[in-house]
């Protein structure tokens, strides 16, 4: 059931969600392992190796092929039923081994490669550019904020004495046409006591 299952897709390589016993999930090897059968265990955790190497491949973490076939040609009818599997299992155990080998290897390459960068970026004249570039991103950063308030300030300002004109503009236009009227109404008053007169 198991080879069927690994033939028709499935991965070998997920994990089950974290729990407080294994925090780092479980595999469908350590699921075997812990119901008891070693043999399917030592089987998944091979074709979990070799999944690994294979997905790592084809992300461009590891370079070359591994070898899955090294098995010699048997002639069956001259070993024995256990004999043959003793082959098998070494083969798969030279496979898992192998598997195991690049990925610690190139594991090992990606650490370096870490290491390298980290001690490049860590002298001194890189550490002063560095400082330089940020501190120019932080001035320009700054510069950019205080510009900013400035121009909220100012149109605030703006539209406050706009405001403020036209309050007063408002005032001496009502203050006008209040003379305005007075001053009509007093020669209207004049011109009807003119006319009672005479």
């Amino acid at each position: 059931m198991v080879a069927t299952l690994l033939s028709a897709g499935a991965r070998p390589n997920l994990v089950t969600d974290s729990t407080p016993q294994n925090p780092g999930g479980c595999t469908a090897a350590d699921i075997a392992f812990m119901q008891g059968y070693d043999g399917l265990a030592a089987y998944l955790s091979e074709k979990s190796l070799v999944e690994q190497f294979n997905d790592m491949s084809l992300a461009g973490n590891i370079s070359g092929t591994l070898e899955t076939s090294l098995t010699d040609p048997v002639n069956t009818k001259d070993v024995t039923e256990d004999q043959l599997y003793l082959k098998e299992t070494l083969a798969a155990y030279r496979v898992a081994a192998g598997a195991a080998a690049r990925i610690q290897a190139a594991y090992r390459e990606h650490s370096l490669n870490l290491k390298y960068k980290a001690v490049e970026f860590s002298s001194p004249e890189d550490q002063a550019r560095h400082i330089v570039a940020a501190m120019k991103i932080q001035h320009a950063f700054r510069k950019y904020e205080t510009r900013r308030s400035n121009a909220a300030a100012s149109r605030i300002q703006h539209r406050f004495r706009a405001r403020k004109h036209r309050r007063e503009f408002l005032n001496m236009r009502r203050q006008a046409i209040k003379i305005q009227v007075r001053a009509t109404l007093l020669v209207y008053y004049r011109s009807l006591s003119l006319a009672n007169i005479r």
